[in-house]
């Protein structure tokens, strides 16, 4: 069984929109820790990265360089790129999940629809980030300020801070091959990767763990605010060729990736049928009615009003 102590942590680096939620939670819940940090860093900071005016919360979950994190860490789980934990935890365990690049990319904007003014409050002029993801999915995708959270975010997260990625411009890709090759370096110097596609990846992390580790399903999308549903046949017909654009070098670090986890599998068709069972069940999560508690839905309307009687405050949308 691998052993973590304080100042001996386990890194999990989750990239945004990969079910790390649950993983975060089963880990949490197998291992113990009795030093626990979650958070951010700056990997994936767009234009909208003035933390000056964010709340003293929402700042404490945000490291901004690596000894800003805890040395006496048992288990680091959040979205933070693995250069900062490798450079603060020299010789830790750290590991992480892939998820087939469209697919995580679709659920990271349909997640963005469903938050609201009252969810961001705390993070100030960088709010703006999350406005962005209101947009229809081909303004989405094309917004320079969000790039590296739309423009092969897996490759950014492993290869920052690699010179050649920029916060408000999109790959070239004649930097592609590089950009790939630095993001595998960093990967393959992990110690357990998985992709979600493969059914057995927990029980796989288990045994390398040496653990049991809990079945958990968090932080699944189950709803968007009607007026925020979007038309998702239609935004994909007009989008999916950008979308692939935005992801062609992540499909190569999940198929490397894959590749080994699903020796028997063609990665095409696992990337096939993944992006066809998730918007299956995106359309249905869109049919479904709005989850969210009558006080909760008339808190976020009157907030949602004094932001835009407001005139302090700018909307992506304008």
């Amino acid at each position: 069984m691998r052993d973590y102590g304080p100042g001996r942590p386990l890194v999990f680096s989750h990239i945004p929109k990969t079910a790390g939620t649950s993983l975060r939670a089963a880990l949490r819940q197998s291992l113990q820790p009795s030093v626990f940090v979650e958070g951010v860093d700056g990997c994936l900071f767009g234009g909208y990265d003035d933390v000056d005016d964010i709340s003293p919360a929402a700042r404490a979950s945000l490291y901004l360089a690596p000894e800003e994190l805890p040395a006496d860490a048992t288990l680091v789980a959040g979205h933070i790129g693995p250069w900062t934990t490798m450079t603060r935890y020299p010789g830790a365990d750290h590991i992480t999940v892939l998820r087939t690049p469209q697919v995580r990319l679709l659920s990271q904007w349909l997640h963005s629809r469903a938050v609201t003014e009252f969810d961001i409050r705390h993070w100030g002029s960088a709010a703006e980030a999350f406005r962005v993801g209101w947009l229809p999915l081909d303004d989405y995708l094309r917004h320079p300020m969000i790039a590296p959270n739309t423009d092969n975010t897996i490759t950014r997260f492993l290869a920052w801070p690699h010179p050649l990625l920029h916060k408000t411009e999109f790959l070239d890709e004649a930097d592609d091959d590089e950009l790939l090759a630095a993001a595998l370096a960093r990967l393959d110097s992990f110690g357990f990767a998985a992709v979600v596609e493969n059914p057995a990846f927990m029980s796989d992390l288990g045994a390398w763990l040496g653990r049991d580790l809990p079945q958990t399903r968090l932080n699944e999308r189950r709803s968007v605010p009607r007026r925020m549903r979007p038309d998702l046949v239609a935004e994909l017909a007009s989008s999916r060729a950008l979308l692939d654009h935005r992801c062609r070098i992540d499909v190569r670090v999940w198929e490397h990736v894959a590749r080994r986890a699903l020796p028997d599998a063609d990665p095409a068709e696992v990337l096939e049928g993944a992006m066809g069972k998730a918007v299956d069940g995106y359309l249905a999560m869109l049919q479904e009615p709005d989850d969210r508690r009558p006080a909760r839905k008339a808190v976020e309307r009157l907030y949602e009003v004094g932001v835009r009687l407001d005139p302090r405050r700018r909307s992506a949308r304008r």
